[in-house]
């Protein structure tokens, strides 16, 4: 529980809090009851000047629906950075992705709205600019992982996706070994596995209709490997429907970014 001794000391310290809310789809995938209170406690947290807060929101197929009015509701409470998330564990019918590109069409209305009138872009999904380029996991590379097992991985991901796996080939390129193992022998463990992390970008995977390589959209595209495999495909393998929500989410920000420079220019005139 965050109570206020929490929150003050949070204060105090400057903390950064990320919190993980769902606006008017919190009750639906979430605890019955949850709504007030993290409403309750964001307001909390707004109230002191020293805390920065992040909210990340995750909608699913089922609660697609929600999406710009739980933003929008989100946004009104005064959240300065709000992060869209969406699950894709489970599989997407076109009944679900068409309402996702009605959602991501109206969320993209209302936070050009909300910048014209206050100046500023909460939902980081629109205001975060990336360079183009093809998007790798960074996981091995600034980053590793060590389980309670004592295993070393490259991201916190990797463990519960291997979990039954151990005697794949995949399993054995990825994971660095045990931690007394690899203090021991880190010198030769470490580039040999990480040098096998080089194959998990956008240019080596692919999806059942085309390799990702010679996708239009390849440098605009990022899409986590192991979240990917999580529905159900090989390490590399993105499913159709994942393809198709980065799709969504890549028109409706560049058509963002259209009218924010056409916004710009006008206002040098």
């Amino acid at each position: 529980m965050v109570t206020e001794e929490v929150i003050q000391f949070f204060d105090k310290h400057k903390f950064f809090v990320e919190l993980s809310f769902d606006g008017l789809a919190q009750e639906v995938q979430r605890k019955k009851g949850s709504l007030k209170k993290i409403i309750s406690l964001i307001k909390k947290l707004l109230s002191y000047p020293n805390i920065g807060l992040e909210v990340n929101s995750v909608f699913a197929s089922k609660t697609v629906g929600h999406i710009s009015d739980s933003i929008r509701f989100i946004m009104d409470l005064g959240v300065p950075n709000i992060r869209l998330s969406l699950s894709t564990i489970k599989s997407w019918n076109k009944e679900s992705l068409s309402r996702l590109d009605n959602e991501m069409r109206k969320l993209r209305k209302i936070v050009f709205t909300h910048y014209k009138e206050k100046g500023n872009i909460p939902v980081t999904n629109f205001r975060e600019i990336h360079e183009k380029g093809i998007f790798y996991c960074a996981a091995g590379k600034d980053r590793l992982t060590i389980t309670p097992e004592e295993d070393i991985w490259g991201c916190y991901l990797f463990p519960d996706y291997f979990k039954g796996k151990e005697n794949t080939a995949d399993y054995k390129k990825i994971c660095f070994g045990t931690l007394d193992n690899f203090i021991e022998n880190h010198k030769d463990i470490y580039p040999r596995i990480s040098s096998n992390h080089a194959q998990l970008s956008m240019d080596y995977f692919s999806t059942s209709k085309i390799e990702c390589f010679l996708c239009s959209e390849l440098e605009e595209c990022a899409v986590c490997p192991i979240n990917a495999a999580f529905s159900g495909f090989p390490l590399g393998k993105i499913a159709l429907y994942i393809c198709e929500i980065q799709k969504i989410k890549i028109r409706e920000k560049e058509k963002f970014n259209k009218k924010l420079k056409q916004k710009e220019i006008e206002k040098k005139k």
